[in-house]
């Protein structure tokens, strides 16, 4: 299983900035703000299904039920690889990248489509911006590349410290029916 439910080169690219004076931030961050995000999602993305998949090759067999978009992570699988299809007659997955080395489990995690909410949760860490810094001028504002963002101390979940808005982004929390 690993930490990161995104890497650098996706938060940069989701956020517009292509120049290093960020990296070291950035790096810092990703893993905090992933392990926010499984809090607050209360998912610990630790689930392992038998998948099997070959050095250099895309197509991942003996996996079922992993919706399209799926970020999936395991050994040899690069980071940021996501499903992109599922072909019914041989009941085999595609994902985005080739596996460097052949293996027998993934782990799926978040969904593609929540990278950019995770890359701005970066960038408002990114800028120190908390409950007290929006407290203290009520409004926060803060650019870095292509990315403007302004939020009031109201627009910030006092739970989590994050915008209401990011987190309503993020989707429902998962919760195991016993």
């Amino acid at each position: 299983m690993e930490l990161n439910l995104i890497s650098i080169e996706t938060v940069k690219a989701q956020l517009d900035i292509s120049t290093l004076d960020y990296d070291a931030k950035i790096t810092a961050l990703i893993p905090i703000v992933s392990a926010d995000v499984r809090r607050i999602l209360n998912n610990k993305y630790d689930r392992t299904f038998s998948a099997a998949y070959e050095i250099g090759e895309s197509g991942l067999e003996s996996l079922y039920g992993i919706p399209m978009g799926t970020v999936v992570s395991g050994e040899g699988i690069p980071s940021d690889t996501y499903i992109t299809q599922f072909d019914y007659s041989t009941l085999v997955y595609e994902m985005s990248a080739n596996a460097t080395i052949s293996g027998t489990s993934i782990n799926p995690t978040i969904n593609i489509s929540q990278w950019p909410t995770i890359s701005k949760m970066i960038f408002y860490r990114m800028n120190n911006m908390t409950i007290s810094n929006a407290s203290q001028d009520n409004v926060i504002s803060k650019s870095i590349g292509g990315v403007s963002v302004s939020y009031g101390n109201s627009q910030i979940n006092k739970r989590w410290n994050y915008p209401q808005l990011l987190i309503d982004d993020l989707g429902i929390p998962f919760s195991e029916v016993g």
